[in-house]
């Protein structure tokens, strides 16, 4: 009986096990289509049933665009780029959408599937994970009319200085990080800067933009090709951290004693960081 018993308990165990491995693509693996989901290695949209195959001449991009003009924000249209048109495969200015670095396609190839329109099949438009009440949050961002304005903004640009972590840009748009400022090290050292700028080229300027410039997009803090685990590095070494929402950094929100998915929002708002009050003995932990 209880060798049964321990038999009993073993299988039940294994099965936990397998029901909590999870392929790190998460909801992404779109009922096991995976990478071809959202790229094509021939033809581009029209590869996977969509009309556009110049989608694919871009990060080999296997979905039609969504063409709509969206709000950001604060709703306004001004040099930093409060909205942004898309037309088929096309940006409103076109040359800020071409090229593999252009920054505008990191957010509108998101958006090829989280507008809401055209959700591909097994699109359930909510999280997988759950919050912490066990609902899920709502993964398809067009309000219609309000569009994007009540997200975080995106495709505006990061200027180090001020309520901003002290740094400079330089020339491609790269940020510097200082390293005589001692909040600035601390929290470098500490958590790491794994959310990612993108930077526009004089090639590719046009409608308000400038060249120089880190502009932020959706995939700054998301990573799309992993739902439960970040890499990146801390002084050049690689780190693995927990991870959650395809969250680009450490942001363990399964840990109640863990200030990880406070510190990632802090990585670019500097005022609201420990370091901003010359705090610098608070663990990361």
């Amino acid at each position: 009986m209880k060798k049964a018993l321990f038999i009993l308990l073993a299988v039940l165990f294994a099965i936990g096990m397998a029901a909590a491995q999870q392929d790190i693509l998460g909801p992404h693996n779109l009922n096991g289509h995976g990478c071809a989901t959202c790229h094509a290695p021939h033809s581009g949209a029209k590869g996977n049933g969509g009309i556009d195959s110049s989608t694919g001449e871009e990060y080999l991009w296997g979905r039609d665009f969504v063409p709509a003009t969206y709000y950001t924000f604060d709703g306004n249209v001004d040099a930093q780029g409060f909205s942004f048109t898309v037309i088929g495969n096309t940006q409103g200015s076109v040359s800020q959408f071409s090229g593999n670095n252009a920054p505008l396609f990191h957010t509108v190839a998101c958006l090829s599937c989280h507008d809401g329109t055209g959700a591909p099949s097994g699109m359930t438009g909510t999280t997988f994970e759950a919050n912490s009440d066990g609902t899920h949050a709502p993964t398809f961002l067009n309000d219609g009319t309000e569009s994007l304005k009540n997200d975080h903004p995106v495709h505006v640009t990061y200027a180090p200085g001020g309520y901003n972590w002290p740094g400079s840009v330089d020339v491609n748009g790269t940020i510097i990080w200082s390293t005589t400022d001692a909040g600035t090290v601390n929290f470098t050292n500490g958590y790491g800067r794994p959310i990612r700028f993108y930077s526009l080229t004089a090639a590719q300027v046009g409608g308000g933009a400038t060249a120089g410039s880190a502009y932020i997009e959706c995939t700054s803090c998301h990573n799309p090709h992993s739902m439960q685990w970040a890499r990146y590095k801390i002084n050049g070494a690689n780190v693995y951290k927990a991870s959650g929402f395809f969250i680009r950094g450490w942001y363990d929100y399964t840990n109640t004693a863990s200030n990880s998915t406070t510190n990632f929002c802090r990585q670019c708002h500097y005022s609201k960081s420990n370091e901003y009050v010359n705090v610098l003995n608070v663990p990361f932990n």
